[in-house]
């Protein structure tokens, strides 16, 4: 199955998926989507998400925002959460070396991710570029 890669996970959605991940008829609400494939390596950030988005809510409440925003808000928490749920679910159902070897695997990610970061993008070195009459002489 094709997919493109979505925030902490990946879409399998087919016109999204043929589109290059520029296409979702759903305007990229990942956590309510039926094609969204989370990674387990991702986890503590999708945990980190609702946190933020419940003190976001807070702020919306207090603000006094529109009773759509606010249950938009409240959706979007619970479908995280459901994904947490589902995530953890199918984790503690494998076999415990199965198990071991995700969770392994997702810090080894998880890792990667945060040197990558931290490290900042990588200097390429310059092409060298030569008039046509020059090249072969």
């Amino acid at each position: 199955v094709r997919s493109v890669a979505v925030p902490w996970g990946n879409c399998v959605e087919p016109s999204n998926v043929k589109a290059g991940g520029n296409a979702c008829p759903i305007r990229f609400q990942c956590s309510g989507c039926g094609s969204y494939r989370p990674d387990p390596s991702h986890l503590p950030a999708i945990e980190d998400q609702v946190r933020s988005l419940k003190a976001n809510l807070e702020l919306a409440r207090a603000m006094g925002a529109a009773d759509y925003t606010i249950k938009g808000m409240e959706g979007e928490i619970a479908d995280y959460l459901n994904v947490i749920k589902k995530m953890k679910a199918k984790m503690e159902s494998m076999p415990d070396e199965e198990r071991h070897e995700v969770e392994e695997g997702s810090k080894i990610l998880r890792r990667l991710r945060a040197g990558s970061a931290a490290s900042g993008p990588v200097a390429l070195p310059m092409p060298v570029v030569r008039p046509a009459d020059e090249v072969g002489t």
